[in-house]
């Protein structure tokens, strides 16, 4: 973990480790109610998360638009 400015970083060494991030919520609509909840409240404090899968952004949320191809696998269309 680092920051870079008004970004937190999080850098895994594969996906699988970065999804366990969304563990504790079991179901896809549970992911998608506590992503949502995150960049909300990332966004009001004018911060971003950036997780990485080996230095490559695979979900970013905060100040600006939810973003990143690994939302499809926490159930986000």
């Amino acid at each position: 973990m680092h920051g870079e400015d008004n970004r937190i970083v999080l850098d895994f060494a594969s996906l699988g480790d970065a999804l366990q991030l969304w563990k504790p919520w079991g179901d896809s609509r549970r992911r998608t109610e506590i992503t949502q909840l995150l960049h909300q409240a990332l966004n009001g404090a004018g911060l971003s998360l950036d997780v990485r899968v080996q230095g490559k952004s695979v979900i970013i949320l905060g100040t600006g638009q939810i973003s990143g191809l690994a939302l499809q696998l926490l159930g986000r269309p």
